[in-house]
């Protein structure tokens, strides 16, 4: 199925597994996602396996990134780091720019994580190339952000658009201890943006770095969707069972061809 238009729906909020999750529920098979780790050389330490599981009784697809070599870091839900090599923002752009991808996914992850750099530079005062990825570099979330772009280029996508994002609220637990929700880096990115936001009532994380980062740097706008026809939905399932369904809402078609040619008169 190919679509040049991607919405992202986030009532329940945006995270790097719970793009994977829409992407595969949207039919990008898991396959071509392992292949993409391949070629970043990390394809033996991590590993993504899909699982459909119930939000609130609706069916959507949760993808597990598995560090078979690493042991997980008991954390708050979602917080996207886990134990992990730390890296710096020159390391991990080298990674990308070796592992021989698409020109459009390439080019969306470097500037993923550049944008991470520069918003994690902004709230701890330093040059982003020194910035130290403990939480966003880990390996996880490099599977996220690389696999996520390589599924939208898969598809098709040519623009990406999204919808105002829910602040959340209580304490998310990273390895400088416990932090407000938004989180700073969540917190810098919106501001960068102006991304609008909400509040759907949750004391939870809802948006993670990762998935600030994909939405900031990929959305063309926020705010209502675009008009255009849908052609197919991905369902991509957060961790956790929250108040109302943990799903991103993958919503992905094309511009009606009478809309096309409305634009092509007005000029």
């Amino acid at each position: 199925m190919s679509a040049n238009i991607a919405y992202f729906d986030c009532p329940a909020g945006i995270a790097g597994d719970m793009c994977l999750g829409a992407l595969v529920s949207a039919g990008v098979p898991i396959e071509y996602l392992s292949e993409v780790l391949a070629r970043l050389t990390i394809g033996h330490e991590v590993k993504l396996r899909a699982e459909l599981v119930h939000r609130k009784g609706q069916q959507a697809t949760k993808i597990h990134v598995d560090l078979p070599n690493e042991t997980a870091l008991e954390t708050n839900f979602e917080t996207d780091f886990k134990h992990g090599h730390h890296r710096h923002l020159p390391e991990i752009e080298q990674m990308i720019r070796q592992a021989n991808l698409s020109p459009q996914t390439e080019a969306h992850s470097l500037a993923i994580f550049r944008q991470l750099a520069i918003a994690e530079s902004s709230v701890h005062g330093i040059p982003p190339e020194q910035v130290h990825f403990h939480e966003v570099g880990a390996l996880d979330a490099i599977a996220d952000i690389v696999c996520t772009c390589a599924g939208l280029d898969w598809l098709g996508v040519e623009k990406v658009y999204c919808s105002a994002l829910p602040v959340g609220g209580g304490f998310a637990l990273c390895e400088h201890g416990k932090l407000p929700v938004p989180v700073p880096a969540v917190l810098k990115l919106w501001e960068m943006y102006e991304v609008p936001v909400f509040s759907n009532g949750i004391e939870k994380e809802l948006v993670t770095p990762t998935g600030a980062a994909i939405a900031v740097t990929l959305s063309k706008k926020f705010g209502a969707p675009p008009e255009f026809k849908i052609k197919k939905i991905g369902l991509g399932a957060g961790s956790r069972d929250l108040e109302i369904p943990n799903i991103l809402r993958l919503w992905l078609g094309k511009k009606s061809k009478s809309e096309k040619k409305s634009k092509k008169k007005q000029k």
